[in-house]
């Protein structure tokens, strides 16, 4: 494995996309980057602009971009010699309407299709068995508290 020696970190969303990226290849490469450390680029909620906010965990974000995109982005690494870290978050899902996952598991309970993917009185011990609970105040914390 080559080790990262100099690593230049992408925020990717919507106002930074692969285009966006692309476009400043070269001028990493003037800079001596050999390796890009990459926040997720999986599709989060809409207007992310950190990614770490996932909905779907098998498909690239929309709003950054097409993996054919993506595919022309790793072949001009390659030529450039610069190396891709890619962050993965798949224990930082949002909870939102788009969470297809999320969505089932809350209306199917354990019979979800998803529920093995969730930690919850369904799948752990942990949890008061049969009661899903949804962590979301109605109020600031203080005024919970």
């Amino acid at each position: 494995m080559n080790k990262p020696n100099t690593t230049y970190r992408i925020q990717f969303h919507k106002a930074f996309n692969f285009a966006d990226f692309k476009a400043i290849i070269p001028y990493l490469l003037n800079l001596g980057i050999d390796t890009i450390y990459a926040a997720p680029i999986l599709q989060s909620t809409p207007g992310s602009v950190h990614g770490y906010d996932g909905v779907n965990m098998h498909q690239i974000n929309p709003e950054l971009g097409t993996l054919d995109e993506l595919r022309a982005i790793k072949k001009q690494l390659r030529e450039s010699n610069i190396k891709w870290i890619q962050d993965i978050v798949p224990n930082h899902m949002a909870f939102h309407p788009a969470n297809e996952w999320l969505m089932d598991l809350l209306e199917f309970g354990q019979s979800s299709t998803f529920s093995r993917f969730f930690d919850t009185c369904y799948s752990s011990n942990l949890f008061e068995q049969g009661k899903l609970m949804v962590p979301i105040l109605a109020k600031t914390l203080d005024e919970a508290i």
